[in-house]
């Protein structure tokens, strides 16, 4: 029988085939490691684990002082881990058959608003590089790309002619993604102005002062030092908070979540659905207008 970490090595081998991004693959290397240590330290081996051997490692990351979020998050990639493993019929039992995971608390994550973007322009003014991020917070804020596709956005993607971006999505999943006027404008502009590639090799759109492609981190910094100027947290200028202030207003003003689910690259319904609980201004307006109560 294979121990865990030949099972491990199966599994990266999976992914890799299936062409998962680098990012999945460090969340499933990190669970590894993390769980690694606990079945080292506890001597324990694969054919002996079972459904109380996962439960106390989740218990031992609470222990530790580890977050709901990270709980959950290793959970998943256990799960997802002996799941596959047993569906291969690598294992004569699956320990995670009955693995339930722990509930997380339904916090509200920070999310770009209408004001805060005209807020972020006002800063781009006294940047550096004034079109670039212009063009880097309408292009979020029109589009919800994820921060992953913004960075691999590439001159031969932007489909201006048909107002339309082309983009890489997880899983290297190709969709079009729409984008407005003012924000293709905006771009433009940009590239007119501002956009000087290293070397004519340089394809990516987006670039920082050195002519190479703007990286993740690049923009986050680069987002988060506008919002500073505003007096914003760093979490609220989050690129992630664009994605899901574009599916907001994109709700409110009418958009319907089956157009908006293929727009955002969601593999289903439910991951859409999500933010619609972003909407409880509106229900409560709603509410106002058509109470049946207040209405007698």
């Amino acid at each position: 029988m294979m121990t865990t970490d030949e099972l491990w090595q199966q599994f990266f081998y999976h992914l890799k085939v299936k062409r998962r991004s680098k990012a999945t693959m460090k969340y499933y290397e990190c669970t590894q490691r993390v769980f690694g240590r606990y079945l080292a330290a506890q001597e324990l081996e694969n054919s002996t684990l079972s459904v109380l051997h996962l439960r106390g490692f989740l218990l031992s990351l609470e222990e530790k002082g580890l977050a709901p979020g990270g709980i959950h998050g290793h959970g998943r990639a256990i799960r997802a881990l002996f799941n596959w493993a047993s569906e291969e019929e690598l294992i004569p039992h699956n320990p995670a058959k009955r693995l339930g995971l722990p509930s997380l608390p339904k916090e509200r994550h920070p999310t770009v608003t209408n004001e805060r973007v005209k807020q972020l322009l006002s800063s781009c003014k006294a940047s550096e590089q004034p079109s670039r991020d212009v063009a880097l917070v309408l292009t979020l804020f029109d589009t919800g790309i994820r921060l992953q596709e913004l960075t691999e956005l590439k001159l031969e993607d932007l489909l201006f002619e048909r107002g339309l971006l082309r983009v890489m999505g997880k899983g290297s999943k190709e969709r079009f993604v729409p984008i407005g006027a003012r924000t293709m404008q905006a771009v433009t502009n940009y590239l007119r102005k501002e956009r000087k590639p290293n070397h004519a090799g340089v394809r990516h759109t987006f670039l920082s002062r050195t002519g190479q492609q703007l990286t993740k981190s690049g923009v986050g910094i680069r987002l988060a030092k506008l919002g500073k100027s505003q007096s914003m947290e760093r979490e609220d200028t989050a690129p992630h908070a664009f994605r899901r202030g574009f599916a907001v207003e994109f709700l409110r003003n009418g958009g319907d979540v089956f157009t908006l689910q293929q727009i955002m690259g969601h593999t289903n319904l439910e991951m859409t659905r999500r933010y619609v609980n972003f909407l409880d201004d509106d229900l409560k307006t709603a509410h106002l207008r058509f109470s049946p109560v207040d209405r007698l």
